[in-house]
């Protein structure tokens, strides 16, 4: 449970600090590091520029865009934006994504590609899933991944972060 907890209070604080509602009129006309996926092909990269070391005004250190070594066999998640990343040496790397799609529907993706992709569900993670978000976890070899989502009805986008670590 205080895992949970911990894990929601992350999710809050990455989405309410990392989101760029901080930033200057010149960082919000720069929009050339998201990252975009393309309807069809949701796992497709539609722009590529990947990671840049400019932090979105925030404290913690969020860089704009998805890490250069974004592993090839996480794939994005469908109808979304990249908001950006941070490294914790402890906790891995953490991506921020905006999507249009609802939380049932991005966790129904991952599971069937994380699947095709060696991942194995985390016994019980569905019942931490609603149509208002939730968590899921995966592994394979030695890396855990974990999607985190919380549905905002005010204008029907669904906050994603999305973490992936070495296990010990």
């Amino acid at each position: 449970m205080k895992k949970l907890l911990f894990v929601i209070i992350s999710l809050t604080v990455l989405i309410g600090f990392g989101c760029g509602k901080n930033q200057t009129p010149e960082q919000k006309k720069d929009k050339t590091d998201e990252v975009k996926t393309d309807n069809k092909s949701p796992d497709k990269v539609v722009d590529t520029k990947k990671e840049d070391t400019k932090t979105d005004g925030n404290d913690l250190g969020l860089k704009s865009g998805l890490p250069a070594d974004y592993p090839k066999d996480i794939p994005v998640p469908p109808n979304s934006t990249c908001h950006g990343s941070i490294y914790n040496q402890s906790e891995g790397t953490t991506v921020t994504f905006v999507s249009k799609g609802k939380p049932m529907d991005i966790a129904n993706f991952y599971k069937e590609e994380l699947k095709k992709n060696g991942f194995q569900q985390e016994a019980g993670s569905d019942e931490l899933m609603n149509e208002k978000g939730g968590m899921i976890k995966w592994t394979k070899d030695k890396r855990d991944v974990e999607v985190m989502m919380s549905f905002k009805p005010e204008s029907s986008e669904t906050d994603i972060v999305l973490s992936y670590k070495e296990k010990k």
